[in-house]
């Protein structure tokens, strides 16, 4: 085994991609980082960072063939880093914690690395190397489509769309931005998620309200090899919540992603108390699990 830099090329971000899939397709479930995902860290960003922002990020791991088996990668410029490993080659994660806490992580005072609740090797793994559990931060849900989410239900006035069919992307971007109240969210961060590989402009689903303002909205991804499927981000403008929008938007979402072959849907959420949970908690998930952040000290 070893490792090599990060060069953002178009090859291993492709390899990078290859690897979420293939695991999933071995495992059945997402670790840690989803396909989804990794398209928005490449491609949201691509029209506002120079391609030096990323180099930092990941680190490579290939076996004797020159098989990608497992790449570390951070989102941003905080003290989280993710460790993704190809079943079947977690031996190199020593070597992995070793690249982090030396290169990465050398002038940082500590290290956060996320993992599922039943990740017990990994926990095993962190625990000698001198991480604690620094508690519960996120939730990853599976939805069964075959249940055949239906019954839609707005109030007067309220219509569904995408964004294929409302083309005032401007609008859309605005509701966005308040709805996570983010002046990163411009023209620039929306073109180039655009651009992603698995972005349909047929499935970023939107409520329209009674002024033809986007209220709410839900962005599915599809994984065609493992009949899997993403929602991210689901919002409602804060002039429109509690009016169950968003629910709407994700249920129309849900029907039109089946339609496309996907048999499962996976949705990320806050840990509780993070009000999101009790709309995710609605759409009566077959399977939860919980993501912990393991901590090390390094000052």
């Amino acid at each position: 085994m070893y490792s090599e830099a990060y060069t953002h090329s178009d090859s291993q971000y492709q390899e990078m991609w290859d690897l979420l899939v293939k695991s999933y397709t071995l495992t059945g479930r997402m670790h840690n980082w989803t396909f989804a995902r990794l398209e928005n860290w490449r491609y949201a960003s691509c029209k506002k960072e120079p391609r030096e922002y990323y180099l930092d990020k990941v680190r490579l791991w290939r076996d004797a063939s020159g098989e990608l088996v497992g790449f570390c990668i951070a989102e941003g410029e905080g003290d989280c880093i993710s460790m993704q490993t190809l079943p079947g080659y977690e031996e190199i994660e020593s070597d992995m914690l070793a690249w982090v806490e030396q290169d990465w992580g050398a002038e940082k005072a500590k290290i956060e690395i996320p993992l599922y609740d039943y990740d017990e090797a990994r926990k095993a793994l962190l625990a000698d190397c001198g991480y604690t559990d620094a508690g519960h931060v996120m939730n990853m849900r599976t939805y069964d489509l075959s249940q055949g989410y239906s019954g839609i239900v707005l109030p007067e006035g309220f219509r569904v769309t995408t964004l294929a069919e409302y083309a005032d992307y401007e609008a859309l971007i605005e509701t966005e931005r308040l709805t996570f109240n983010s002046d990163y969210l411009d023209r620039a961060w929306f073109d180039g998620k655009a651009s992603a590989p698995s972005y349909d402009y047929g499935l970023h689903f939107i409520i329209i309200a009674p002024d033809e303002r986007p209220a709410a909205f839900a962005l599915g991804w599809i994984d065609a090899h493992n009949q899997a499927a993403e929602v991210d981000p689901v919002g409602t403008h804060p002039e429109f919540r509690k009016r169950g929008l968003a629910k709407a938007a994700v249920v129309a979402c849900f029907q039109e992603l089946a339609q496309r072959g996907a048999r499962r849907a996976y949705i990320a959420s806050g840990a509780e108390p993070n009000p999101s949970n009790f709309l995710y908690e609605s759409l009566q998930p077959s399977e939860k699990f919980r993501e912990h952040l393991w901590e090390k000290r390094l000052d």
